[in-house]
């Protein structure tokens, strides 16, 4: 028997051996293959649509993951700015302290020592000349 295609093969007329008249089951099994191939076609177009959704969704995924990156950066930039200003700023007030507290500490001296600078000058001298007091 030399080839015979699937759809030459389905499409035959069968005769029931009991029966003389032929059925027309090509008609039935051409509507089944025929439905049988738009299944299979609206089958690819919803693995097509899947697939898009999918890259869609990916996508939207990359989109939102950025979004949220910048921003995370965005509040990171923003919160160690801040805490750079209020360190500069209470540096600031440190070092300010410390100048004054080193101001005062020398204007005390040099009123210590201008008190007793005359002292100073009579006991330099009286050492030198020998004088014990």
């Amino acid at each position: 028997m030399p080839f015979i295609s699937l759809l030459a093969r389905l499409t035959f007329n069968y005769t029931n051996p009991r029966q003389t008249k032929k059925f027309a089951l090509p008609s039935a099994i051409e509507q089944t293959v025929k439905a049988l191939v738009e299944f299979e076609s609206a089958l690819d177009a919803a693995k097509a649509e899947v697939s898009e959704a999918k890259r869609r969704a990916m996508r939207d995924a990359l989109d939102w993951a950025e979004a949220a990156r910048s921003t995370a950066i965005a509040q990171a930039t923003e919160i160690a700015a801040r805490r750079v200003a209020e360190a500069k700023a209470e540096a600031e007030a440190q070092a300010k302290g410390i100048r004054e507290e080193g101001e005062s500490e020398l204007k005390a001296f040099e009123i210590s020592i201008s008190r007793h600078a005359a002292e100073a000058a009579e006991f330099a001298a009286s050492k030198l000349l020998g004088e014990s007091k």
